[in-house]
């Protein structure tokens, strides 16, 4: 396949997470052999998905080549993976009811690694888009019990659930990144005395400059103080362990001075 149809798909594809997304991209930067088609490609790629931390990061290595971009791919791939599975230490106990927001590909490899403790997984229609609607329907087709409810409902649901679990696009050191929404749904389980979690491998970390919430409305960045954690590959990192990790991150001037 021509390097630029995986581009191009990539750059069309709204429905996958930013792990598939990369994924093809990365196809495409396998191919591309010159500078000045890996910026063109990254222009494209982040005016699509401005609030994938995923694509900046995947850009900032085919910058360095073509081999870097395929081990980033790689490694966020295996690094997600291994997010999910180390949702096991969060969720313990039996019957546990889960409230999420949206749709992520993490939280559903993450439930389906802790199946036998939950009872319950309430999604938010998690509206505009209504994804949530879709995750509930992709749950119950994995056999869990679920239940769609309205995004004004979601200070009650905290009060009935037992967690609060949720993906990112990118996690900064300011924030959690992530559908419209998500804050109401952090401070809510903050008042319902409930843990509030998001689901991020190191490789979705970037530096808040990196964020454009202009371009990007149907997004906002929920600070990392109303989570109790971010699970990642290595664990449950507390919010100022993240905080310091993603702000060491050096990503390439050339991609921030990409207009939006």
């Amino acid at each position: 396949m021509d390097p630029w149809d995986h581009i191009r798909k990539a750059v069309a594809d709204n429905r996958s997470g930013s792990v598939q997304v990369a994924h093809r991209a990365a196809l495409g930067f396998e191919s591309l052999t010159t500078r000045r088609d890996v910026m063109r490609a990254s222009r494209a790629l982040l005016r699509a998905h401005p609030a994938m931390a995923a694509l900046w990061r995947l850009c900032a290595a085919a910058l360095e080549g073509q081999e870097e971009a395929a081990a980033y791919a790689e490694q966020l791939a295996s690094a997600t993976t291994a997010a999910a599975d180390a949702t096991r230490w969060v969720i313990t106990k039996r019957k546990t009811v889960v409230l999420t927001h949206s749709s992520s590909g993490s939280v559903v490899r993450a439930l389906e690694r802790v199946r036998g403790k939950v009872s319950l997984v309430m999604c938010t229609a998690s509206i505009p888009g209504g994804e949530g609607r879709a995750l509930a329907r992709r749950l119950e087709t994995a056999g869990f019990e679920t239940s769609v409810i309205p995004d004004a409902g979601i200070a009650r649901a905290c009060e009935e659930a037992d967690v609060a679990l949720v993906g990112a696009d990118a996690v900064t050191d300011e924030g959690v990144v992530n559908k419209v929404g998500t804050a109401i749904l952090a401070l809510g389980a903050r008042e319902a005395e409930i843990g509030c979690y998001a689901i991020a491998a190191t490789g979705k970390l970037v530096p808040s400059e990196f964020w454009r919430p202009e371009a990007s409305p149907a997004y906002e960045s929920t600070p990392l103080e109303l989570f109790d954690a971010v699970i990642t590959e290595r664990g449950a990192k507390r919010p100022g362990y993240v905080r310091r990790a993603a702000a060491r991150l050096e990503l390439p001037e050339k991609l921030l001075g990409i207009s939006i």
